[in-house]
């Protein structure tokens, strides 16, 4: 398996890199780990910009998406499902695209499996847990995006296919959640684990506390085909999936309303998906309204009918 990192602090997967059971599977060839400095490559101009004033006011400084799309698709990671408008229409997303990928992935997995998968490490992400770190063990590439400062402009999320969270509270930056992420799905890689069957029974995992290894003391040597017809074994060599792994109605009612209104910086027009409008008004009362009830249709619609 394939992992690229889309960092502007690649130093600080150096010693990361070099350490125990990561550095052993790079070793064995069982995973590899590219880092791309995406300001060192595609940064503007003599100072390799990467970031910009947002939009609306606020403090900190907000990465821009013309260096960040410049990088994934120098690395063909820009998001299958990325398609911009034909003519300039107001960004709106509110909801990430995961649920989307995930049926795109279940329409395609016995016809043209999706080999690879492009993910931002966000606040606003759906919480990892261990069913999608067994999920993602089905591709060859992960490609992370790991932001800094005051947050990517949210139009990156049209770029990617998942967006994923460790958890409700804020890091510096997104490195360490790409390590958290590495870790837990290269240790489901055969051969990472000097004893691989441990941890098919881990915590949190599909086969929590049930030891097949030892289904023969346990049932008897004459019982083991009882193992097949017995729903109560479950069976972990195979990855099964669940129906719905990503729920929308979940994220909007016990996420959104926690999350950080989105953030955009320049160019207020970018492969026509244009800023909301009501960031360059200068009415801050306005512009307050959204931020606190971002995540509502029905605040976005009004406030297009106002501006």
């Amino acid at each position: 398996m394939h992992f690229r990192i889309f960092t502007l602090h690649p130093n600080l997967f150096t010693s990361y890199l070099q350490q125990a059971l990561i550095a052993r599977a790079m070793s064995k060839h069982l995973i590899s780990i590219e880092i791309i400095n995406w300001r060192e490559q595609f940064g503007k101009g003599k100072h390799k910009q990467v970031d910009d004033r947002p939009f609306g006011g606020g403090g900190g400084m907000v990465l821009m998406v013309e260096p960040i799309f410049s990088a994934l698709n120098q690395h063909q990671a820009v998001s299958t499902l990325y398609q911009p408008p034909e003519s300039s229409t107001t960004h709106q997303r509110i909801l990430p695209n995961n649920a989307e990928f995930y049926r795109l992935w279940l329409d395609k997995i016995h016809t043209q499996p999706l080999k690879k998968i492009t993910i931002l490490l966000t606040p606003r992400g759906f919480p990892l847990n261990q069913e999608i770190v067994e999920w993602l063990t089905n591709f060859e590439e992960i490609n992370l995006l790991s932001g800094r400062y005051e947050g990517f402009d949210a139009r990156v999320s049209e770029l990617v296919d998942l967006e994923i969270s460790l958890g409700n509270f804020v890091l510096n930056g997104g490195e360490i959640a790409a390590m958290a992420l590495i870790e837990s799905v290269s240790r489901l890689i055969p051969g990472f684990v000097g004893k691989e069957k441990c941890v098919s029974h881990d915590s949190f995992s599909s086969g929590v506390n049930y030891y097949q290894e030892e289904l023969e003391y346990i049932l008897g040597k004459r019982n083991l085909q009882l193992r097949k017809v017995n729903s109560f074994w479950k069976e972990t060599n195979n990855l099964t999936i669940k129906s719905q792994i990503f729920d929308d109605e979940f994220w909007l009612k016990n996420l959104a309303p926690q999350l950080e209104h989105p953030q955009y910086t320049r160019p207020e027009i970018w492969h026509n998906w244009a800023i909301p409008p009501w960031l360059k008004t200068g009415n801050h009362k306005l512009i307050q309204y959204w931020r606190a009830n971002w995540w509502k249709p029905e605040i976005t619609a009004q406030l297009n009918r106002l501006t």
